[in-house]
């Protein structure tokens, strides 16, 4: 599979795949006529014999089996040989597709699949033009391959687990070729396009990642497997990034699919670790001194420099940041952004030691020397179009800004000071130095030297390593130097590499220069890169643009603070609006101030009243988040965390064409939705019909109930599944405690209601109480964030079976003794199944005690699926739903 991307040290080289096709040498024009000209080849020759499944599905089903040989024979005869010929055209030659392999005695030993020429052939293929004949054959060639996964699929089921390598080399293909088009027939397009259709959503639960392999061997964290795994939606992604390795093996076994949990010290070290080092030791700030520049509304910085013994000192100064100080020279500064685990970090004060601040100011230098050089028009060490790299750095005084040194360590006033100003730190640096232990060990020039070897683990390196799973590196990246608005995006932000530095500007220039296997993949890459983007922000007054939501939710769906209460300061900071309870005051950040418990609630809620009162307002799905909620009446609504939300569930903030009817009032958020008021008999309800013994039900708030809500013109069966909340949340929300009433006896109270996100209730929904109705809106109480599913057919049938005959069978097994009530239940199925002429029931029963493994039921298995059913019913179920207007108002707090 030479088409597809790999990293330069992968985990699992390109897999061998044997020509098993008699059917390579098919001319062009007959992929559409294939299925006719050799169905003969998955008809069967071999004897089959039908099951109780193939039965009920299929009453006539007869067909005989297929061999492996033959199901390879067809599939790869027409979705890579015959594929290939129609979009290569005549020039297609499939002996360029065979690779030989000969043993000792120069006979044929093997003949394998191989796609090295594939590019150089559709490069050289003939032209499409758009709307063509030609195109809208291959459009046609694209569509019936798609159907032909689902086609194999439904016909040889598990057919792609024993021969995964086979299958995903003709999905990659069929991708391959699919982005192709796309790229081709658009003559304005300067970069590969994404394939058309979804080829991975056929192929992804046989691509699956060896997740034990990729921690231990791979080095990756659990949480950045399951981030790519939700982010990239190709083959090509899939297969590049489960042979990636990235640089911290070993230490990530313990961490969660839903965000890296591992916390190391922030450790000062020497630059050379543990061993001796003869620099002059560590340098230290008096906090007083830093305090007094912040007071003068300046910032404190510091340079390296000469004494006139020849010795080296460092000098603490103050640079305005008004815009008109900014344009002095001598007030220019770097700024640096670092992880504090990796050597730089002190938590008990402003001191490091000399040789890290040393080490610093030489790549400081060569920072801001890529920036001087990107904003000239006589570039310096390019290499290609849009690249600048600096090795070497141009001796130069240089000012500094480290968090480590300049910002007080003692929480109070000083440090606030500091806070409240770093927006403007790092929106006015010349330059924003990136210094990360994993890019530090990636020898850059090799990968700026020769991209037709690959850029992509450049890529990959940046996007796994630590600097991108924290939540202050975000704004610190976002914010990089925003203020000098002459400078493309990402060009004041600089990466230090092994040996020189590069710009995310840069960065983004050599994944443009991507070999041409890489270039999909690469150029998704990028917009991965978008949440580092200035451009989410105005560019003067620091406003909020109502997109940025959306991107900030998924950039933090998987980054972290060490401290809960730093996220209130980084949303502030990103979001450039002041968190105070009066104009003038210090945010609300750092511990909770004498006497107030809520001062992160406080602080959230006036963060998300700024947010509403911009353009863009509050999206109206924001309602189904399943994260944990600010606990002030109001706004019990709205999230209160947007770190790692993966741990909790989906967090929603993309805005609709309805949310200018979405404003925040005193009682809650104004939303419109569609939605069900819910009832049920807790007579009938509440309790299963049969317990075996010793396993008598608990009191218990259920997690999960069964419904009927009349959809399409029936009363169809849903599930309602209750998502994870936190433990605040548990102690908040009394009524989920055993303590509190069930599920089935809130809604018994009458008042229980679920809003629903779409027109069916399928998906994310809210779980509410009502608290007030009026004529146009109603007052609700949030609940619980729930997740709607439909139950399957069969089951759904037996269920409502079961519903109309439920006082039957729990007066009759009331009234039976403890030992007969299975018996009871047994007799009563029987007169149910006699007086059922369609037969429906019973095919119900044994469809659902097959399940999936199983071949057949036995009268036994079919009255244990009856007994499991009914309970279901009996103790979940029967809650039943009156529809609501589309256009319901409701105040959701």
């Amino acid at each position: 599979m030479d088409h597809l991307p790999l990293p330069r040290d992968p985990l699992h080289p390109n897999p061998s795949i044997p020509l098993s096709s008699k059917q390579f040498q098919i001319p062009s024009g007959q992929f559409l006529s294939y299925p006719l000209q050799f169905s003969h080849l998955i008809t069967g020759s071999h004897p089959h014999v039908p099951n109780q499944r193939d039965v009920l599905i299929k009453p006539d089903s007869a067909e005989a089996a297929v061999s492996s040989d033959d199901i390879l024979d067809y599939y790869q005869g027409w979705l890579f040989f015959s594929l290939l010929s129609e979009f290569i055209g005549e020039k297609h030659d499939a002996r360029k597709y065979l690779q030989v392999i000969m043993n000792d005695d120069k006979e044929i030993e093997k003949i394998l699949l191989t796609t090295e020429y594939l590019w150089d052939d559709l490069s050289t293929s003939d032209g499409i033009v758009e709307g063509s004949d030609r195109h809208q054959h291959l459009e046609k060639c694209l569509d019936v391959a798609l159907e032909a996964f689902d086609d194999l699929e439904r016909n040889f089921s598990g057919f792609g687990s024993i021969f995964t390598d086979e299958v995903l080399c003709l999905a990659s293909l069929c991708e391959t070729l699919d982005s192709f088009l796309c790229t081709t027939v658009d003559k304005e397009r300067i970069f590969p396009c994404q394939a058309e259709r979804n080829w991975l959503s056929k192929v992804v639960d046989i691509i699956q990642f060896d997740k034990e392999e990729m921690v231990v061997k791979g080095g990756w964290c659990p949480g950045d497997i399951m981030r790519v795994k939700e982010t990239f939606n190709s083959v090509a992604a899939f297969y590049y990034w489960r042979s990636y390795r990235v640089a911290n093996e070993g230490k990530h076994r313990d961490c969660p699919d839903w965000g890296c949990t591992l916390r190391s010290e922030a450790k000062t070290t020497h630059v050379g670790g543990d061993k001796e080092c003869d620099c002059p030791g560590m340098v230290e700030f008096e906090e007083k001194d830093l305090i007094e520049i912040y007071e003068r509304g300046e910032l404190p910085v510091f340079t390296i420099g000469k004494m006139e013994d020849g010795s080296l000192g460092i000098a603490l100064k103050g640079v305005g940041l008004t815009e008109e100080a900014q344009k002095d020279p001598e007030n220019r500064y770097v700024a640096l952004s670092h992880v504090w685990s990796e050597g730089m970090g002190n938590v008990r004060g402003n001191g490091l030691p000399f040789c890290r601040l040393s080490v610093t100011q030489y790549w400081a230098m060569l920072a801001l020397q890529c920036v001087m050089k990107g904003e000239s028009t006589e570039r310096g060490d390019s290499q290609g179009k849009g690249i600048e790299i600096e090795r070497k750095p141009e001796t130069m005084a240089i000012n500094l800004w480290i968090d480590t040194m300049c910002c007080p360590a003692t929480p109070g006033y000083g440090k606030n000071l500091c806070l409240a100003r770093m927006r403007e730190i790092y929106a006015n640096a010349e330059a924003v130095l990136v210094r990360s232990m994993a890019l530090e060990d990636m020898e850059i020039g090799k990968y700026v030297e020769g991209p037709e070897k690959g850029v992509m683990d450049v890529a990959a390196r940046l996007y796994t390593s630590p600097w991108m799973k924290r939540m202050w590196t975000l704004q610190e990246g976002v914010l990089a130097g925003m203020n000098h608005s002459e400078t493309a995006i990402g060009g004041r932000l600089v990466l230090g590499f092994g040996g020189a530095v590069l710009s995310l500007e840069s960065v983004v220039g050599l994944l443009k220069q991507a070999p041409v296997h890489e270039a999909a993949l690469a150029f998704d890459m990028i917009g991965k890169f978008a949440e580092l983007t200035p451009l989410l922000y105005d560019d003067k007054n620091s406003g909020i643009k109502g997109s940025f939501l959306t991107v900030l939710s998924t950039a933090l769906k998987y980054r972290s603070v060490s401290v809960a209460s730093d996220e209130l300061i980084c949303l502030a900071t990103l979001l450039g609006v002041r968190v105070g309870k009066a104009e003038g005051e210090l945010p609300l950040i750092g511990s909770a101030e004498e006497g107030s418990e809520n001062t992160f609630d406080e602080g959230m809620r006036e963060l998300w009243k700024r947010i509403g009162s911009h353009d863009g307002g509050i999206p109206a799905e924001i309602i189904f988040s399943s994260v944990p909620r600010i606990r002030i009446d109001g706004f019990r609504w709205a999230p209160r965390t947007f770190i790692q939300h993966a741990k909790y569930g989906q967090v929603f903030l993309m805005s609709s064409s309805d949310d200018e009817q979405t404003k925040i009032t005193e009682k809650g958020l104004q939303v419109t939705f569609p939605g069900f008021k819910l009832k049920v008999d807790l007579e009938l309800h509440g309790t299963p019909l049969v317990v075996k013994s010793g396993n008598a039900p608990k009191s218990r708030a259920h997690r999960v109930m069964f419904m009927q809500l009349p959809t399409g013109g029936e009363e169809d069966w849903y599930a309602i599944h209750i998502h994870q909340l936190d433990q605040d949340d548990l102690a908040d929300r009394l009524d989920q405690l055993s303590l509190g009433p069930t599920l089935l006896e809130q809604v018994g109270d009458g008042n229980l209601c679920l809003i629903q996100k779409n027109e069916e209730p399928v998906g994310r929904c809210l779980l509410v109480s009502i608290r007030d109705e009026t004529s146009s809106s109603i007052q609700v109480r949030s609940k619980y964030p729930v997740t709607v599913g439909p139950v399957n057919p069969s089951t759904g049938y037996i269920c409502s079976k079961v519903q109309q005959n439920l006082c039957q069978l729990r007066d009759a097994v009331t009234a039976a003794g403890d030992a007969a009530k299975e018996e009871v239940l047994e007799k009563k199925l029987n007169e149910l199944l006699s007086k059922d002429e369609t037969g429906l029931l019973r095919e119900a029963l044994v469809l659902e005690a097959l399940g999936k493994e199983n071949v057949s039921a036995s009268d036994e298995q079919v009255m244990e699926t009856f007994v499991k059913v009914a309970n279901l019913v009996a103790e979940l179920g029967g809650v039943q739903g009156t529809a609501i207007a589309e256009d319901q108002t409701w105040i959701v707090d």
